[in-house]
């Protein structure tokens, strides 16, 4: 069994966490042409990315948004060409939150960045990627509040 971590530990590892977030999110790690979003339009667009169609009550509750501020982010993202409001097919009473074809490709073009940046941080030591990946993705849906 392994050794349980200490609080040192944890916090040492939440540091580390917060300090490689800093460095991707920097402007040198930025895609060209992908806008800068704040931290709660990167929570809303990345929800809506394993979402579409989500309400936006179900995107408010998944990012723990206040209605409204939810609703000065969507605003912006609209702005930004990354976010477009319809109705729901079923209910057109209802309405349902989709990313853009542009959100798409903006997405996958930072995940491209961001990986050949760790890839070239890594060179060989790449080991324990997936693991690491496995208890951050625990971690991230734990601590919540995203659905």
């Amino acid at each position: 069994m392994p050794p349980t971590p200490t609080d040192r530990d944890l916090a040492d590892l939440a540091e580390l966490v917060l300090a490689v977030a800093r460095d991707l999110q920097s402007p040198r790690a930025r895609a060209d042409g992908v806008p800068t979003l704040t931290p709660t339009e990167t929570a809303v667009i990345r929800y809506l990315h394993g979402h579409p169609g989500a309400s936006p009550s179900a995107v408010a509750d998944a990012t723990g948004l206040q209605r409204s501020n939810l609703s000065t982010t969507l605003r912006s993202l609209e702005g930004k060409g990354l976010v477009e409001r319809t109705h729901d097919e079923h209910d057109r009473r209802a309405v349902v939150l989709r990313p853009t074809a542009q959100a798409a490709d903006d997405i996958a073009r930072l995940r491209r960045q961001w990986a050949d940046r760790l890839a070239g941080a890594l060179g060989d030591d790449a080991g324990g990627v997936a693991e690491a990946t496995a208890l951050l993705d625990r971690l991230e849906r734990r601590l919540g509040p995203r659905a």
